[in-house]
């Protein structure tokens, strides 16, 4: 047993001496060129049939606006226009709601102003650029006027086919298709999956009566709509109608 302990401590002493320290003496750097001359021209003439297709798709002219649509104000010309949109898509997609259905955008998801004279794919891209769908959303009445109390609150969310009378950011007088506003009563809200997700505070969009998903996005719709009026020989004007009234 002594004897394989003296060996033992001898083997570790042997070891010890023969291990080597590592040490970096100097480094050498070298830049490798990813690109060349050769390689941009091929992947150029691979891209460029297929950038030059969604090019023309872009910037594809598919309405005439006549004067500039902003998101200023509490009634805002470029929110009834995306609203007109997504009333016109319940007409032709969902017809039973025509006539029936409240529309709610927010403000922050409207990104560009809509510009005076021709409206491209491309512009419709930049004023909405999100790939959110459109739902279609049955709510209670205290829903509908929770959702109006915050457009009092914070001036995000715009509603069409409602009127009423914002006193101290307190709607009151609510109009829901020229009939008074009643707590008991459902109504159908077409709007987006980021809203009715809870989205920009939506909360009153939590626990709907019904949600349907129409998996069609917004910005889509708007591209339709807009080729239906020119279609019809017909340019986009910005109105206001006069639905909201605020105290002084």
């Amino acid at each position: 047993m002594k004897r394989f302990l003296k060996y033992s401590v001898v083997l570790l002493i042997l070891l010890s001496a023969c291990k080597q320290s590592l040490k970096l003496s100097h480094t050498e750097h070298s830049h490798y060129e990813l690109k060349s001359g050769r390689e941009d021209s091929l992947t150029s003439a691979t891209i460029s049939p297929y950038k030059n297709k969604i090019d023309a798709q872009m910037n594809e002219v598919i309405a005439m606006c006549d004067s500039t649509l902003t998101k200023d104000g509490y009634e805002s010309t470029l929110a009834n226009f995306v609203m007109q949109a997504m009333d016109h898509f319940v007409a032709e997609k969902s017809p039973n709601y025509q006539g029936k259905s409240i529309a709610i955008v927010n403000r922050g998801g409207l990104r560009i102003n809509l510009p005076k004279g021709e409206i491209s794919v491309r512009t419709i891209y930049e004023l909405m650029p999100f790939d959110n769908n459109i739902v279609i959303l049955t709510i209670s009445g205290k829903a509908l006027k929770e959702a109006l109390v915050s457009f009092g609150e914070n001036g995000k969310l715009f509603s069409n086919n409602i009127a009423f009378y914002l006193d101290k950011k307190n709607p009151i007088n609510i109009q829901v298709f020229g009939k008074d506003w009643n707590e008991n009563e459902n109504y159908i809200i077409i709007t987006t999956d980021y809203l009715a997700n809870g989205g920009d505070n939506c909360f009153f969009f939590e626990n709907p009566l019904k949600s349907e998903s129409t998996g069609v996005k917004l910005r889509d719709a708007i591209i339709d709509y807009c080729k239906y009026l020119t279609n019809l020989n017909k340019r986009i004007v910005p109105y206001k109608n006069g639905r909201i009234t605020v105290s002084k």
